[in-house]
């Protein structure tokens, strides 16, 4: 596999995810979890793309500084620990003027680190170019190896105090925010392994040993899979329940698209239009608004002997099925859909546009789960298929 696959892959998928968040409006930013939680899906991707060695390969050219890289990915790194950390505070809550001041000193004592970074790789002697090793490579080098443990120790103050919040802050939680905190901790546990390993390796250079393998190998997917984890944890309890309400309304959308297909043709093209781009909750509001100016068209022709007969023919086969107990509104939405289909038959051959004044409603559009079982019985029973066919031909004898 290429060596740059394993950062480009999450860096792209974070990407994605800040431009999904950023695309809902700038009236977001008036969020204060807002700008910690974009800061983390834009930083993270940089971060991530930043440390592929292809990437670092063209950084280093561009600017014709050996290594360049990696002041810039380890600052990139210093301030994604820092944004955990504010977002961390936002989230928990508290009095504004304690998360403010407490935000301030994270990023305070966090901008000193970068600016430490920089400065000691300044006055390092760095000029043999590393793509992979250069943690080990120069773990023995005066001021890049200070460089090195000021990064790496800023970022385990960091992932050892999220941690503690998160444990201790699991206990009281439930819901999205549970399972963001379950998948935080994970993170953070994928990113204790590459700390582990960037540490024993560094260690092991620092006592005349080569156990390079564990900076090159083990620890960059670990830190990727920490980055990805980690940040997810923190969007569950911001996109969780969008997501679960989008997810409901495909659901339904999906149910309610036989008796939507019967309807939407009575009114104008433009009314009610659904685009291909439009989330699930919108398209299942529009599709509901179609099929309830639907039914007021319909209503004028609503046959209350069509519904009579498709009645006793519904309790007749429920009976002939053997079914006891069977409750009356199976029986009762079957013949609404019998009812409306013919009415359909109706309007078509009428050709009316306009909603009377007098205009009625049918009892299962009004309410959700029956209007599920409606859209169901328009398109699979053969007591409304039967309705159909003879409003079809009752309006053709009336042609000739």
């Amino acid at each position: 596999m290429d060596s740059g696959i394993v950062f480009y892959i999450p860096g792209a998928l974070l990407l994605v995810a800040a431009g999904l968040k950023l695309s809902a409006g700038t009236g977001l930013w008036r969020d204060s979890l807002v700008a910690p939680s974009n800061a983390i899906l834009l930083v993270g991707s940089a971060v991530c793309v930043l440390s592929a060695p292809p990437t670092i390969r063209y950084v280093n050219d561009a600017t014709g500084v050996a290594n360049f890289s990696a002041p810039l990915v380890y600052a990139g790194m210093t301030a994604l620990s820092a944004s955990y950390l504010v977002l961390m505070i936002r989230w928990k809550g508290g009095p504004p003027e304690t998360q403010q001041r407490a935000a301030r000193l994270v990023l305070g004592v966090y901008a000193l680190v970068i600016a430490g970074i920089w400065v000691l790789f300044g006055l390092a002697e760095v000029p043999v170019e590393r793509t992979q090793d250069l943690d080990t490579y120069y773990a023995n080098t005066p001021c890049m190896r200070e460089m090195i443990v000021l990064y790496m120790v800023a970022h385990t103050a960091a992932t050892v105090a999220l941690a503690v919040m998160s444990v201790s802050w699991l206990r009281e939680v439930r819901g999205v925010t549970r399972v963001g905190l379950i998948l935080l901790i994970v993170g953070l546990t994928f990113d204790a392994g590459y700390q582990i390993a960037k540490y024993t390796a560094m260690a092991a250079r620092w006592n005349g040993m080569d156990w390079d393998f564990l900076s090159t190998d083990v620890s960059p997917p670990l830190v990727m899979l920490a980055g990805v984890t980690t940040a997810a944890g923190f969007a569950v309890p911001r996109v969780g329940p969008a997501a679960v309400d989008n997810l409901r309304a495909w659901k339904r959308f999906r149910l309610l698209k036989p008796l939507w297909a019967e309807l939407q043709t009575l009114r104008a093209p433009t009314e009610g239009i659904i685009r291909w781009w439009d989330p699930p909750v919108v398209r299942l509001a529009r599709q509901e608004i179609a099929i309830w100016d639907g039914v007021l068209v319909c209503s004028p022709y609503l046959d209350d002997q069509v519904r009579t007969t498709a009645y006793a023919e519904a309790v007749a086969s429920l009976a002939a099925d053997g079914t006891s107990g069977v409750p009356p509104h199976q029986a009762t939405v079957v013949a609404e859909a019998a009812m409306l289909a013919a009415a359909r038959v109706q309007v078509l051959h009428d050709g009316r546009a306009e909603v009377p004044a007098r205009a009625g409603t049918l009892e299962s559009v009004s309410q959700p789960q029956r209007m599920v079982l409606l859209s169901r019985a328009l398109s699979s029973s053969p007591i409304v298929a039967r309705a159909r066919r003879q409003a079809a031909a009752r309006t053709a004898a009336g042609r000739d």
